[in-house]
């Protein structure tokens, strides 16, 4: 199969997608065109190498059918169509660049058939942006390591288009709920407090359009949920036209692979939507007894969606940021500097024992259970302080729902509060 290279119809240089200007461009005469023109090949033919896998003539010092042995079965090769050069990629990679004259290059087989999108969405953040998100994403951090600080390169951060699959489906669910009521009163030194018991049904449907499932095995699901939601309005018919100058990649988990993911994601959405129901009412500890969901009308498309991608290795453990290519939304994990985090909670922990032995001092207690206490209080200002500071590294949030592309709210079906029971329970209050 051929390698592809749109090409500038006035100069013959290598065309590449302007993100800020939505235009095809050519940074050597600054030429620009419309996706559409490029697209339409008496404007501009897209230049080919179909003897796309490597020749022998690009394997030095031993023979092709060696070195091909030698390759990981997950990899491919490809000949540039500028140079001429030796491509070697994944074979689910859809758009790279060549690595001996730079310019960019589109895998034909890889957006072919079953493998060839029906939509996406392109790049509306540059790389300048990017850079600078993930600069301020670093700076209001205060907690990482100094090696870090000095080390990481936001200039290595990549475009490229993540594969997903689309899911459209209707859903029916029916749920039975717990819940409660409360009121109290006093009579004298007593407080009275009567709790009645419910039964609550609820039953209803719903449909989504379009949920995202992230159909790339290479990349963290959760990352990908953290940047969402995409813009559907920006979004377009597929051209291949608009990977030129991005990394790509095509499917490698199939439409029934991810089925599994976005249907949990409906299931969370409804079943909230019914508890809602409930709550909204005022009944208190609304907890789930039984529940059951039916996914009907599943429906596919497949897309490929922007997104800024950064790794950096530090201490032999990677760590991501991820940038939604189209909105701006930042996701990702940075490490810590734990030796500045205990001293930081041990601070604030010494702090917490000071103001509370000022109080206790005040009062006539018994010495040693309060320093019990204290040093009890102590250590879990230190902890929970801790673990606040370490979580504050990270802002990824996977998603268990799919509220976002719900067509409307729950079309409630069954509604039913049934009264069960209630107790009384009384406390006797302290005479000061």
């Amino acid at each position: 199969m051929a390698t592809i290279e749109y090409k500038c119809p006035n100069c013959a240089a290598p065309l590449v997608f302007d993100a800020t200007k939505k235009l095809i461009k050519c940074d050597f005469c600054d030429s620009e065109f419309a996706p559409r023109l490029i697209e339409d090949e008496s404007v501009a033919k897209p230049s080919k190498h179909v003897n796309s896998r490597i020749d022998d003539q690009y394997i030095e010092g031993e023979k092709a059918e060696v070195y091909w042995m030698k390759l990981d079965a997950k990899t491919a090769g490809y000949s540039c169509p500028s140079c001429g050069g030796a491509i070697i990629c994944t074979e689910n990679s859809a758009a790279l660049f060549c690595p001996y004259c730079g310019n960019p290059a589109i895998i034909e087989s890889a957006l072919e058939g079953e493998f060839r999108p029906d939509y996406i969405i392109p790049f509306s953040k540059t790389k300048d942006q990017a850079k600078s998100a993930y600069k301020q994403f670093v700076t209001k951090y205060k907690y990482l390591p100094k090696e870090f600080k000095e080390s990481h390169a936001p200039e290595k951060i990549t475009g490229i288009y993540v594969p997903y699959h689309l899911m459209s489906c209707r859903i029916s669910a029916s749920a039975v709920y717990s819940g409660e009521t409360s009121e109290s009163w006093t009579v004298g030194n007593i407080r009275y407090t009567k709790t009645k018991y419910y039964e609550h049904k609820r039953a209803g449907s719903m449909s989504f359009y379009n949920v995202p499932s992230d159909a790339s095995a290479s990349i963290d699901d959760a990352y990908m949920e953290s940047i969402e939601p995409f813009d559907y309005n920006k979004i377009e018919p597929f051209k291949a036209v608009y990977l030129s100058g991005y990394l790509a990649d095509r499917y490698d988990q199939t439409a029934d692979q991810c089925a599994g993911k976005i249907d949990e994601r409906v299931k969370g959405t409804i079943t909230k939507q019914l508890k809602k129901s409930v709550t909204d009412l005022g009944y208190e500890n609304v907890n789930v007894k039984s529940h059951g969901e039916n996914i009907t009308n599943r429906t596919f498309s497949y897309a490929l969606f922007p997104l800024w991608l950064l790794r950096t290795k530090y201490k032999d453990q990677f760590y991501y940021f991820a940038m939604n290519g189209q909105t701006g939304k930042v996701a990702g994990k940075l490490p810590v500097d734990k030796a500045k985090i205990n001293l930081t909670a041990l601070a604030l922990s010494l702090l917490g024992i000071l103001i509370g032995l000022g109080f206790y001092l005040l009062d006539d207690h018994n010495l040693i259970g309060g320093i019990i206490a204290f040093i009890i209080s102590a250590l879990v200002i230190f902890f929970v302080s801790r673990g606040s500071m370490i979580r504050k590294a990270s802002n990824v949030s996977p998603k268990y729902e799919a509220d976002y592309y719900q067509d409307a709210p729950a079309k409630i079906s069954v509604n039913t509060d049934t009264y069960l029971s209630s107790k009384t329970t009384s406390v006797r209050i302290r005479d000061d």
